[in-house]
């Protein structure tokens, strides 16, 4: 057998999970969790054997769609974090690239399957990055001190979804993220925040231990 078959072979299974996982993404979006998986096979121009190949069960393939978009929301905040920009420029780069990815973005707080206790590993380090270019704003006088990182994940989960047209979503949604980002900045007549979600909260919440919501 010439040796290009098995290399030919690996490159169709990548490139087969890979489609698996960009339709199993737009299917969660746009139809929920509990769409029948030949529906993501045939979205992704694969049998459903092949889909099976690849994952053993909706479970491993939602977690590995949910992985990806945690995947990415990480390498998001870790710029953030390594930026060299102000604190709020950071912030708010992290933002408007967020909104620019939120086709991809199949998480538990957008419509996506809520994952077993314990959740992602990638979560807290989310929440750390962003911690982290918080505290930069806070030493530096230019962040209010009682902002959280949770603020900063619930505000990207409101807005990212649309709930308008794209073009009109897209220009109202970054308006909303300008106005918390100015309410981030440290002012002398800040009045205080009332009491949030932490971060452990937030977490616990994104899971499917996290028991029943608060009523509004």
């Amino acid at each position: 057998m010439s040796p290009a078959h098995p290399v030919r072979r690996r490159s169709d299974a990548v490139a087969n999970r890979a489609a698996l996982l960009d339709a199993a993404e737009r299917v969660l979006l746009r139809d929920g969790p509990a769409v029948p998986l030949d529906v993501v096979a045939r979205e992704a121009g694969v049998g459903i054997a092949t889909l099976y190949r690849n994952f053993a069960d909706r479970e491993e393939l939602y977690a590995a769609v949910t992985h990806r978009s945690y995947a990415l929301v990480a390498a998001l905040a870790q710029e953030a974090e390594d930026s060299a920009a102000p604190p709020l420029d950071a912030l708010a780069g992290f933002l408007d690239r967020l909104l620019a990815e939120c086709r991809h973005l199949a998480l538990p707080l957008l419509g996506g399957p809520l994952p077993e206790d314990g959740g992602d590993p990638l979560g807290p380090r989310i929440s750390r990055s962003l911690a982290a270019v918080l505290k930069r704003g806070v030493d530096d006088g230019s962040i209010r001190p009682d902002a959280t990182a949770a603020d900063l994940v619930v505000t990207g989960a409101m807005l990212a979804p649309a709930q308008l047209p794209p073009e009109a979503w897209g220009r109202a949604a970054r308006r909303i993220a300008a106005l918390v980002l100015d309410g981030l900045r440290a002012r002398s007549d800040t009045v205080r925040l009332p009491a949030g979600l932490t971060g452990t909260e937030l977490d616990r919440a994104m899971t499917r231990g996290g028991g029943e919501a608060p009523a509004c």
